[in-house]
């Protein structure tokens, strides 16, 4: 066990299975009892014991990874492994910085229903701007059409 304040590396993560094997000692280390720790996630009785048995029935995945881990009084941290990095730097040429493009979670712009609707509207109304009238008449008379053979809803 760790002394207060102090963290211990529990173990290196490379794949899949040493997350496995790190959380079955972890759950060792604790010597948990599964039922309970069902009720503390705030899982179905036996969850627990089908992501770390043998031969596990159900994967660690996204939406039990975080509880996984806060209840185990865990986290995950990634640490640069510099011959990994020399070795990736030598075999990869790096990307062109003009086609690169900010990412929107990393501008704090959350994409809600209403603001994609918005978009979606913007686009329509500027496509219908640079078509010819005649154009325009054959996609109504198209959706017309296609409105009429939908049938009642």
């Amino acid at each position: 066990m760790a002394a207060e304040g102090r963290r211990v590396i529990a173990g290196q993560i490379v794949e899949y299975g040493d997350l496995m094997a790190a959380v079955r000692n972890r759950v060792a280390e604790l010597n948990i009892h599964g039922t309970r720790f069902d009720a503390m996630a705030g899982w179905p009785e036996g969850y627990l014991s089908k992501l770390i048995c043998a031969r596990p029935v159900r994967r660690i995945g996204l939406q039990s990874m975080g509880v996984l881990l806060s209840t185990l009084g865990v986290s995950l941290q990634m640490i640069e492994n510099p011959a990994g990095t020399a070795l990736l730097k030598e075999r990869l040429v790096p990307r062109n910085p003009s086609y690169v493009r900010a990412m929107p979670a990393a501008a704090g712009i959350v994409f809600t229903a209403r603001m994609l609707k918005r978009i979606r509207r913007l686009g329509g109304k500027a496509r219908m701007a640079r078509l010819t009238p005649e154009q325009r008449s054959e996609l109504g008379r198209k959706a017309a059409a296609a409105r009429w053979q939908k049938g009642p809803s």
